[in-house]
């Protein structure tokens, strides 16, 4: 058969160079946004799913794939054939509006980094004429869980004391570090999260009063760091509806069932607070006549992350699409953060999707082996606005673009276009688009035993 005229090769050496430039990312990437609704709750939360399952609206409680890596469900672990390096990127553009502003703001970040492989190669497998009835893998992810970054500036005009001008600024977030570990008995796979929760925060809030001297101005900074374990769970079942006709291969069509639960998670808080009240503030940034009313440092307080749970159904047919759906709800109710007195609704939401490979043997046309994704969904956000609860409705479309590696091990250049809009009845409404694009680089030579004759 002549040779691929698609093919790229990537030598092993540009691999490890690509892998250690996104861990430098990783660790010194800072999210940039202005985001007026982030100054609730724990901020943005940031969506949990890697990019293939994006562009198909988020569906990962019932994905699993021999090449894809998906933390959110980890049994999905014990359904892969190699070892799995995948990181990506996101970047994108908020509309604000509300009935007298207009803002854009633009944002990026790094959105994972991700390492997955099975414990038992599918090559020894062929070699030693055996199948197994018991899989396992195993993964390591860091993902970011939460942004804040808002920068407003608001004005009041109040009986006798006449315009009052209001600045609140903060930025920070938190991120998760996982690690995943599952195991499958034939067609039900079963996995556990377990984790480290950790972030620093800053918050900044100033009173000014404009029109009255010697009113006294106000000055407000609360700076928190949070850190904690984290444990979830989750299970997949496949019902087998067209078995395959070689012994060993995956099935040709089969439904799976997803389920995903997790634990209410306790948080350590350490936190430094600040008021300081001042007659008025001098160009030089100096006040005249401050009175520090509160100066404290080392605070200890708690934090109470919800528990949540998610169902999925995906049907697929190998080589050629997949249709799924899922629902998730999370018990915001039970959020508790000892520093404020505020409090979250808890969320439902309903996410479809779907992929489809229009021909996965066309070798002589690259076009038609390109997965082609999309999906759309309805969730509910935690964070409540003047009594009202946050709403993000949105679709997305996806691309998989394969690469063949050396050995012949398919990788997968994944891209994802995700739009919708959230808070259609709050005072200030998002529209919003992100561009996701990611690496999905496999290798199946992991855990190989090498024979000498």
């Amino acid at each position: 058969m002549p040779a691929n005229p698609y093919t790229l090769s990537i030598p092993r050496p540009c691999l490890t160079a690509i892998a250690l430039a996104f861990l430098a990312t990783a660790a010194f990437a800072q999210p940039k946004l202005n985001a007026p609704y982030t100054r609730y709750g724990l901020g943005y939360l940031q969506p949990q799913h890697f990019i293939a399952q994006a562009g198909m609206g988020g569906q990962s409680i019932a994905f699993h794939d021999f090449a894809h890596l998906n933390p959110i469900n980890p049994a999905s672990y014990a359904f892969l054939n190699t070892a799995t390096f995948e990181t990506g990127l996101n970047g994108g553009q908020s509309f604000f509006r509300s009935d007298n502003d207009r803002l854009a703001s633009a944002s990026g970040n790094m959105s994972y980094l991700a390492l997955g492989f099975t414990l038992r190669n599918p090559i020894n497998q062929v070699l030693e004429k055996e199948t197994y009835d018991w899989q396992f893998g195993a993964g390591l992810s860091l993902r970011p869980y939460s942004t804040i970054g808002y920068n407003i500036q608001a004005n009041d005009t109040l009986p006798d004391l006449g315009i009052v001008a209001s600045d609140y600024r903060g930025d920070g977030g938190t991120y998760r570090l996982a690690w995943s570990t599952a195991a499958r008995y034939k067609n039900t796979a079963f996995g556990v999260n377990l984790g480290w929760m950790f972030g620093f925060s800053n918050l900044e809030n100033a009173t000014r009063f404009v029109d009255t001297m010697p009113t006294f101005n106000n000055y407000f900074s609360t700076a928190y760091r949070l850190n904690g374990f984290f444990i979830d769970a989750g299970l997949q079942h496949d019902f087998i509806l067209e078995k395959a006709e070689n012994q060993g291969a995956p099935p040709r069509k089969y439904l799976t069932l997803g389920m995903t639960a997790k634990s209410r998670s306790s948080m350590d808080i350490s936190a430094d607070r600040f008021w300081l009240r001042a007659r008025r503030r001098l160009p030089n940034g100096n006040y005249i006549t401050p009175d520090t009313l509160l100066n404290e440092t080392g605070i200890d307080r708690k934090l109470i992350l919800p528990g949540a749970f998610g169902v999925g159904l995906m049907l697929v047919k190998t080589n050629s699409y997949r249709l799924g759906a899922q629902y998730q709800y999370e018990n915001w109710n039970a959020f508790r953060n000892e520093l404020t007195d505020e409090r979250l609704q808890t969320t439902h939401g309903l996410s479809l999707g779907g992929e489809y490979i229009p021909d996965d043997a066309a070798y002589n046309n690259y076009l038609r082996r390109v997965r082609l994704r999309a999906g759309a969904w309805y969730r509910q956000d935690p964070r409540v606005v003047n009594g009202s609860q946050l709403i993000d409705i949105g679709g997305s479309l996806g691309f998989g673009f394969p690469i063949i590696l050396p050995r012949l091990q398919t990788s997968y250049l994944n891209a994802a276009f995700e739009f919708g809009s959230i808070g259609q009845n709050a005072p200030i409404r998002e529209l919003y688009y992100r561009i996701n694009l990611g690496f999905c680089l496999n290798d199946n030579s992991w855990f190989y035993k090498r024979r000498f004759e």
